[in-house]
């Protein structure tokens, strides 16, 4: 069965820039993804939403205008994408043509942009549109406060506890200075923190010789951000529960409920355990609350990997009213009835290997997974891998890692009217 994530090929150049390329025969196009080894994450205290900044200003300091590359780039009939932070990382990327020439010119402005920018310019005004992009996400302070509660509850002791979005938010911002910004990119962009994909008709050889000739050769002192150990324990939260009620914030008359309940699991516990858990919880949490009750259109779990943990949620966004007095109790029914559940647990790794290699990917999609293997693990994880370690994912595995749903993990937040 076809892998594309084995196909690709890899080399350093002598100062330490990585470059991964697959390379796919006959296609007249380029997706290229630029990583940096940082986000959020490495945002100093009392600076949370620094290398977010950096993202925003550092197209607008390149050697070009950024209206003139995004023209460029449409121009040749292809795509630009100027950043992109997450927490432990921050990505920019590109689709071109396979044309020689066009690729010197992308290699030389983003070559300019992520290793030699001089940050100085329109730095109040996009202080002004991450602010109004901060609000935008919390148009009212009461999603703001929930937020950073249940990330109070969870997260203390880590960046997490600081941190409500990668963005930062309006305090934080408004504090961070020009020297801030310069000082943090000339730390992390540098070669040696940074990993260039490539999908598409060019080989590696190809892709290193433009390379070569671009400023992406550029000589600057950094290392590899190092990966976290991930945690084998993790504290229970600050706080278990906590009911909100709508009317005393809003004026206008809410006719359902929301409950919400995360909990944090331990970041050495195998990624795929998580996954064939969640897709257990999922048919649960439907034969109970959609079908068997009707209490809700939607019902489901969530995870994410924050490297360190996994963060593991159950989300229900409208809840009947008549649910909101029994919701709890059912949940904690459907958690500790997983435990018995060998037919789900046959059903979900049957299923998640039979995908495993049913993929109808793109360049650019191939190019954008690979980018995000290594933001999370630093390399690139073949579908092979991927299936040998679905395969390898026992019932006990889940049974352990459902000890970390109890009551006492997690934060939940009952939505009252």
């Amino acid at each position: 069965m076809w892998d594309p994530y084995a196909e690709f090929q890899s080399a350093k150049l002598p100062n330490g820039l990585t470059v991964h390329a697959a390379h796919w025969p006959g296609r007249p196009w380029e997706a290229m993804g630029f990583l940096i080894h940082s986000g959020a994450e490495y945002d100093p205290v009392g600076l949370e939403g620094l290398s977010h900044f950096i993202e925003h200003v550092v197209s607008e300091n390149a050697n070009v205008s950024k209206k003139e590359m995004e023209a460029f780039f449409e121009d040749c009939g292809g795509m630009v994408n100027l950043g992109t932070t997450g927490y432990p990382y921050t990505h920019y990327r590109f689709f071109v043509p396979t044309d020689k020439a066009v690729l010197a010119k992308a290699f030389s402005m983003f070559g300019h942009m992520l290793l030699s920018a001089k940050l100085e310019k329109f730095i109040e005004r996009e202080r002004q549109v991450i602010i109004a992009e901060f609000h935008r996400h919390y148009p009212v302070k009461f999603k703001l406060d929930l937020d950073v509660r249940e990330h109070k509850a969870l997260y203390t002791g880590y960046w997490l506890e600081r941190f409500v979005r990668p963005l930062g938010n309006p305090e934080s911002v408004t504090r961070i200075t020009q020297s801030e910004l310069q000082s943090h990119y000339d730390a992390h962009y540098t070669p040696a923190n940074m990993s260039i994909v490539g999908v598409g008709g060019m080989q590696l050889p190809e892709l290193i010789e433009l390379l070569s000739e671009s400023p992406f050769t550029a000589q600057k002192k950094g290392g590899r951000t190092p990966l976290p150990t991930p945690a084998t324990d993790v504290a229970p939260p600050s706080e278990t529960r906590h009911v909100f009620e709508v009317s005393k914030h809003l004026t206008m008359p809410i006719e359902v409920c929301a409950y919400r309940s995360v909990a944090k699991i331990p970041g050495n516990i195998n990624g795929r355990v998580i996954r064939i858990m969640k897709e257990m919880f999922n048919e649960v949490l439907f034969e109970e609350v959609r079908e068997r009750r009707a209490w809700a259109y939607a019902i489901d779990s969530s995870r994410y990997n924050f490297r360190h943990f996994y963060e593991f949620s159950i989300n229900c966004g409208a809840l009947a009213l008549k649910a909101i007095d029994d919701i709890e109790e059912v949940i904690e029914v459907c958690i500790a009835s997983m435990a018995d559940r060998e037919d789900l647990f046959e059903q979900a790794k049957r299923r998640a290997l039979a995908s495993n290699f049913m993929t109808d990917p793109t360049g650019k999609g191939i190019c954008d997974g690979a980018l995000n293997d290594l933001a999370e693990d630093q390399r690139i994880m073949s579908l092979k891998e991927l299936g040998d370690d679905l395969e390898h994912v026992t019932m006990s595995d889940v049974r352990g890692a459902l000890q970390w749903l109890r009551p006492d993990r997690r934060w939940t937040l009952i939505t009252r009217p």
